[in-house]
């Protein structure tokens, strides 16, 4: 029996030694996960906001145009409107909105229309949110907002609006790093 110990000894440490690698590194790698924390989500949100004030009597025209980057990690993007066209109340768009309006256009970096505001009266301030279906078109979305107001200067008599868009953006953060992968 003293005789085949040694032979016996030898195959089972060679044996041992070559699978001892791979188990080793699935124990260490366990280890190392259990010792990390768990993941956390993370949500930053971007934001435009175009907002204006009209302050002269003559009808005054007003254009802007913004950008918003709408990522791969882009959860929902968030819309927020009000318009305050004073005096609509009792005359609702009595020139059937041609000298006073907000118009305002939302659209993607595929050139798609995803929002648009037409209004020559009042509105309620509101939110509207836009979910993908499988994802938002990702790059450069442009608010593009054209409006005509009237105002008078120094008093509550001023044609306002307010256009707020906020892109929401989801990503997992993985411990011990702060940084969103």
């Amino acid at each position: 029996m003293k005789r085949y110990l040694l032979p016996l000894a030898l195959v089972l440490t060679l044996m041992l030694s070559s699978t001892a690698g791979c188990l080793g590194l699935i124990q260490a790698r366990e280890g190392l996960e259990q010792m990390r924390g768990e993941a956390t989500s993370s949500i930053s949100v971007d934001s435009i906001s175009i907002s204006h004030v009209f302050d002269t009597i003559d009808i005054e025209p007003y254009t802007n145009s913004s950008t918003i980057e709408v990522s791969a990690e882009s959860t929902q993007v968030v819309i927020y409107r009000k318009v305050t066209l004073i005096g609509t109340d009792v005359i609702s768009c009595s020139d059937g909105g041609l000298s006073r309006y907000v118009k305002a256009t939302l659209i993607d970096s595929n050139g798609d229309v995803q929002w648009e505001l037409d209004e020559c009266e009042d509105v309620q301030p509101i939110t509207i949110t836009i979910t993908p279906p499988p994802a938002l078109a990702v790059g450069e979305w442009e608010l593009l907002v054209e409006a005509r107001g009237v105002g008078i200067p120094g008093t509550a008599a001023q044609d306002t609006f307010t256009v707020t868009v906020s892109v929401t953006n989801t990503c997992i953060v993985y411990p011990p790093s702060d940084t969103c992968e």
